[in-house]
């Protein structure tokens, strides 16, 4: 297998993954950087986010133009590419319609680490990018990089999020942690204020939730459910 081949297989595995996480319905992303190039790999824009296969992956440029594959690429690409451009950092990028990320963004409150998931995200409320519409021009994706900011994630009001990271297994953790995050401040939020983690305790809880072994284990967990729930067939 080569690496192309391997990266490939991660996004078809990734994509399956976030189905069965319950992160992305029949819409949804999430892409990754050919090491080395100006190239990035996502699934294509009709696939069932359920049953992609490294098939239906397509090689788009930093400019969004489809380089190879069979389908053309989701529509809110330009979210990642400039991001992509924006951020040398990121290695790979998701867009999500999260539900409970999407109802706090509803109601207009924060998320801020109060539990130990969002402890991944640092200091201060999560940024929010306030125009619900979806990310269809350079402009709109050059304004959702902007938002984000040197951030891990933003919450997109109404609409879901975008999560970062240095790895697709990074990114993928990452958007677990998330939506855990909001759902615990949601739950949180009927018994009255949150309680935000101190500078101390975001240092080291955040310090320890960022460790690749504990991403690696996200991951290896998400596999073994997807292969129990038969969605890691056929890969």
């Amino acid at each position: 297998m080569t690496q192309i081949d391997e990266l490939k297989m991660k996004v078809a595995m990734a994509c399956r993954m976030l189905y069965v996480a319950e992160l992305v319905d029949y819409s949804g992303h999430i892409s990754i950087r050919i090491p080395g190039t100006d190239k990035f790999l996502i699934h294509g824009h009709p696939v069932s986010r359920c049953e992609v296969t490294p098939d239906d992956v397509v090689t788009v440029d930093r400019d969004g133009k489809k380089v190879e594959g069979k389908w053309n690429p989701p529509s809110e690409l330009p979210m990642h590419i400039r991001t992509y451009r924006a951020r040398d950092d990121v290695q790979s990028v998701a867009h999500l319609h999260n539900r409970m990320v999407v109802v706090l963004s509803m109601a207009g409150r924060s998320l801020v680490a109060a539990d130990n998931p969002g402890a991944l995200f640092g200091t201060g409320p999560l940024p929010v990018y306030n125009d619900p519409a979806l990310i269809h021009t350079d402009e709109q994706g050059d304004a959702v990089a902007r938002t984000l900011g040197k951030r891990d994630a933003a919450i997109l009001r109404g609409h879901g999020s975008v999560v970062v990271g240095q790895s697709i297994e990074w990114t993928f953790a990452a958007c677990v942690d998330l939506e855990e995050s909001a759902a615990r401040t949601c739950l949180a939020s009927t018994l009255g204020p949150i309680r935000p983690y101190n500078e101390d305790e975001l240092e080291r809880v955040g310090k320890g939730r960022r460790k690749m072994s504990v991403i690696q284990k996200v991951w290896d967990h998400y596999v073994a459910k997807t292969k129990l729930a038969g969605l890691l067939n056929g890969l």
